[in-house]
């Protein structure tokens, strides 16, 4: 009976290493990596961008007639092709002011291309945009992307396309017997955008957490929104301090462009 007691205890503590270890295994399996810094990870993603931009180049060459049916094609600068005009020779470099916290802002550079102006009018950071568009990762794959236009609320989008699109005009359209409508002189763009303007940490999708990233956009209509029917259009109502922060200018909560007080 001794016997039995003493194998019943021994094989009782090594069950209870063998669940011990495996618990001490998961857990450093499942360990959560901590945030990474805004700033350095700023510097990382801008030399990454300003490297893509200067090994790549777009089809220039096929935007300069009036095609409405032309998009934009990223190749790389090798070979045949070490003659054609970089795109960090073609984009423009605006800086955005991201808060961290209450009083810390860090500068996040994005990179917007122009492949054609349009000849309508320019979104705000609120407006409502019809569009087409392609997401890509810097090594180009397509994350997303809707070549069917349609309706984006810019103040539902990450903050890197909101900021950019504004660079762009919409175009004209016209309907033909069958209701079938038809765009031309349209924009024409895109935007390079670090992850702080992104997802940042967040890995979304098919997106890995820290990326930066691309729209491709084709910009058809802008429609100027009043979100809560004050009749003051949103624009005028969301951001005066340009931190990407909507205001609240009476600190109940709600912001200003969704608030009808």
């Amino acid at each position: 009976m001794a016997d039995l007691k003493k194998v019943f205890l021994k094989n009782f503590y090594i069950y209870i290493v063998f669940f011990v270890s495996i618990i001490y295994s998961c857990n450093n399996d499942d360990e959560i990596e901590p945030p990474r810094d805004f700033g350095e990870q700023a510097v990382l993603d801008q030399q990454s961008l300003e490297d893509f931009l200067s090994t790549h180049f777009y089809n220039y060459e096929d935007f300069e007639n009036n095609d409405s049916n032309v998009k934009i094609i990223f190749d790389s600068i090798f070979g045949e092709t070490s003659d054609k005009i970089p795109l960090i020779n073609q984009v423009k470099k605006t800086i955005i002011n991201v808060r961290i916290s209450e009083g810390s802002y860090v500068d996040h550079p994005i990179y917007i291309l122009i492949a054609r102006q349009g000849n309508g009018e320019s979104p705000s950071v609120v407006d409502s945009t019809y569009v087409s568009y392609e997401g890509l990762l810097l090594n180009k794959f397509t994350f997303d992307e809707s070549f069917t236009p349609i309706w984006f609320d810019l103040t539902s989008v990450v903050r890197g396309f909101r900021e950019g699109i504004p660079a762009l005009k919409s175009g004209e359209f016209s309907v033909d017997q069958n209701n079938v409508p038809s765009f031309s002189n349209f924009g024409q763009g895109a935007i390079f955008m670090p992850s702080g303007l992104g997802y940042f940490g967040r890995a979304t999708g098919s997106i890995p957490a820290y990326s930066p990233i691309i729209f491709k956009i084709d910009l058809f209509l802008v429609k100027q929104t009043d979100h809560d029917g004050d009749g003051i259009l949103s624009s005028l109502e969301y951001d005066n301090n340009d931190d990407g922060i909507p205001d609240d200018s009476d600190g109940d909560g709600l912001a200003d462009y969704l608030d009808s007080d």
